[in-house]
């Protein structure tokens, strides 16, 4: 269990006011009630936060009139739930007193960031409105830490990190739980006054229910953070200069050739500096993503382009939102062993900035060369105004023979509540025997009212527009593409929540538009109280490959449940008609997969996924195969929060004259036996077998370790 312990520093008290309601049941009240409490939201004007030496738990840091918000009907929370707030100069204290019943799930130990079937509280600390993201941080029964940042998407980056600290105590029918968080982790400008807001929620496992306060559903889009309550800092905050230094020291030792090695690659440093706590600087020299656990096995077996794979690395994650790119124009991936990486980001109230290098290592085997010490920088400037930013990003890879240069300017103007435009400009150079240049333009309208949402875009490509940092896929091409989304929540005593979308697209080639890709599809999906959801989704379209149009549909079904805390599953089926592309044919072909997780008392957890793909009617002449297993297994020990052991299996299977199968196995041992120093064992291994003949690719065993001060 994570604790913090006081110390002598002054308190001061949060003052604030509660403007809750209890609402009524029917629709008409929940939408007047919603109605109210964003207007609220928005003309309230922050309270004053009186100053005081000592810890206050008065009516005037009080608040404890939480609403349920799903089901979404405006019900006061039945189980008293009582938070207070304070801080001093270094940190925000939140205290949570909630009444428990029989039905309070304590959940089990994990590591950190881990997604945990229980119980929890949670706060969420908006510094800068016109940015719309919100810094969240978790407090669970068995002192699990989940901490991240909800973006204006409302997708949650788990993978930014606070050393946040917090202590829990569960009685016979009391929770009660202190937070402590550190400011200097939180990015905010200025000076006193700070003018943030702050959103709270209750979550109970048993019945999946949230309770908020404010009122605000991440289905209300920016108005979610709008309406979150304002609060006022008075007293200056803390501003002294952040150094961390973390260097690592690694000993690996390779089974297979029975040797250990020790050479500069072994030893690396992470160093920060922080001159402001709206400015961050990292530097990473000879970074070591030892510990990173192996990508799961995933279908890349009838794939037109490179298939893609999530980073796990949290150098390239963190912050990488002031960047304003996707993976289209900055894949991290490509960036395999660097030798450096340097990083320097900055917010404010106007503008935001970041910078990133880095250089990755040249790996050859037998004379040839695998990966470049390709040089990657990225530089980007976006002003911002309450409606109205404009991302400017400059990508650059080279290496001594080569170079490529992409210029992103992306204006987003909400001229509307909840409706926006924007439109992205990508202008490329590349030197490529002779220089060549390019250009991407797209333009696109987003807009929300009720329970629908709704998205249009279109863009045109050059044939010579190149971004070698991403994972552009196809040029020369004019795009348009269409969404529209329903989410009802009816709230009935069966049905909890549905939704349906629908998506059209088309491509065409620039000279003539001619149609290469058309398609449409629907999308059906219903969340049952008792937690089942059921999906469905079905598909045409036509494309066009090596001058030949292709028909092709899709039909996918599944059902999935978390009833059951120790067994949880997922179900999913597919039948269509798809291209393969080796073949350039159309073939039928079906696929089932099967995923079970669960919890095992408050130490274990695991998953496991296995994947059947087949093609139907292939030439007996054809080399490719028809018919693949995919599977996947993980079971982490939770010995505490501080100590833990992963271990993974990555297998494939794949059925032709050439038989294949690849098995891949990992185990990591983490333990943070202080806050600043970690402890990793690990051993992984991966083999191929072709033709029933064992071939290992690496069997290697190591020790990190990383203190940081």
């Amino acid at each position: 269990m994570r604790r913090f312990y006081e110390d002598d520093s002054r308190k001061t008290a949060l003052t604030l006011i509660l403007n809750s309601k209890r609402y009524g049941d029917t629709k008409m009240k929940k939408k007047i009630v919603t109605l109210i409490l964003i207007f609220t939201g928005i003309i309230l004007s922050a309270i004053t936060i009186p100053y005081s030496q000592t810890e206050i738990k008065t009516d005037m840091n009080h608040l404890s009139e939480l609403v349920r918000i799903a089901p979404d009907d405006g019900k006061k929370i039945p189980l008293n739930t009582d938070v207070w707030l304070w801080h001093d100069t270094e940190n925000l204290y939140v205290h949570c007193e909630a009444e428990i019943d029989e039905n309070f799930n304590k959940g089990r130990l994990g590591k950190d960031d881990e997604w945990v079937e229980s119980d929890f509280f949670r706060i969420q600390i908006i510094t800068d409105i016109k940015n719309y993201y919100a810094y969240m941080f978790s407090s669970y029964p068995l002192g699990n830490q989940y901490d991240g940042i909800r973006q204006s998407e409302m997708q949650v980056d788990k993978d930014w990190n606070s050393n946040y600290k917090y202590e829990s105590i569960v009685s016979d029918n009391l929770w009660k739980s202190t937070m402590k968080i550190p400011l200097k982790d939180l990015r905010f400008y200025g000076n006193s006054p700070y003018k943030w807001k702050i959103i709270l929620t209750r979550y109970f496992e048993q019945n999946d229910e949230f309770y908020s306060f404010p009122y605000g559903r991440i289905e209300m889009g920016k108005d979610y953070f709008r309406t979150a309550y304002e609060i006022t800092i008075n007293e200056e905050l803390s501003k002294n200069k952040k150094y961390r230094i973390t260097p690592y020291f690694i000993k690996k030792y390779d089974l297979m050739e029975e040797t250990d090695s020790f050479d500069p690659d072994n030893i690396g440093l992470d160093f920060s500096y922080n001159p402001t706590s709206s400015t961050k600087a990292k530097i990473s020299l000879n970074p070591d993503f030892s510990d990173v656990p192996m990508d799961s096995e995933s279908d890349n077996y009838n794939v037109q382009y490179a298939p893609h794979y999530d980073e796990n690395r949290f150098f390239f994650i963190e912050d990488l939102d002031v960047f304003g790119v996707d993976s289209n124009l900055f894949y991290s991936r490509h960036i395999m062993q660097p030798q450096y990486a340097v990083k320097l980001t900055g917010n404010s109230e106007n503008f935001s900035y970041g910078f990133l290098s880095a250089m990755d290592k040249e790996i050859s085997e037998d004379d040839e060369i695998l990966n470049n010490d390709d040089i990657y920088n990225m530089l980007a400037f976006r002003p911002k105004w309450e409606d109205l930013s404009i991302q400017m990003t400059l990508l650059n890879r080279m290496n001594k023979n080569y170079h490529n240069e992409v210029l992103v300017i992306n204006p987003n103007w909400e001229f509307m509540r909840n409706q926006s435009v924007w439109s992205m400009i990508n202008a490329s150079v590349h030197d490529d025997e002779d220089i060549q240049k390019g250009y991407l333009v797209s333009a696109g309208y987003n807009g929300k009212k009720g329970d629908f949402d709704w998205s249009m875009d279109a863009s045109i490509s050059s044939e010579n527009y190149y971004a070698d940092m991403g994972r552009v896929y196809r040029t020369d091409l004019s795009t348009i593409n269409a969404n529209v989304w329903h989410n009802g929540d009816p709230n009935g005593k069966v049905i909890k929540s549905f939704g349906s979308s629908l998506w059209l697209h088309k491509a065409a080639k620039n000279d003539n538009y001619e149609f290469l890709e058309h398609s449409g599809g629907l999308n059906l999906w219903m969340n049952t109280q008792n937690k089942i959801n059921f999906s469905m989704n079905g598909g045409l379209g036509e494309e066009t490959y090596n001058d030949t149009v292709f028909a092709w549909d899709s039909f996918y079904t599944g059902i999935s449940t978390w009833k059951i805390s120790w067994l949880c599953g997922r179900i999913n089926y597919s039948k269509s008609k798809a291209l393969v592309y080796d073949l350039s044919e159309v073939y039928k072909k079906d696929y089932i997969n099967l995923t079970l997780w669960g919890d095992i008392g408050n130490n274990f957890s695991y998953s496991v996924s296995a994947q059947r793909q087949r093609y139907f009617d292939f030439p007996t002449d054809c080399e490719k195969d028809d018919k693949y297993w995919i599977g996947n297994a993980d079971l982490t020990i939770n010995f505490s929060n501080d100590l833990s052991l992963t271990n993974g299996l990555r297998y494939n299977n794949y059925e032709s004259e050439n038989q294949f199968s690849y098995l891949g196995l990992f185990s990591n041992l983490c333990y943070e036996f202080r806050d600043d120093c970690n402890l990793y064992l690990g051993y992984k291994t991966a083999q191929d077998e072709i033709n029933q003949e064992y071939i290992a690719d690496y069997k290697q065993a190591y020790m990190k370790i990383s203190y940081t001060f």
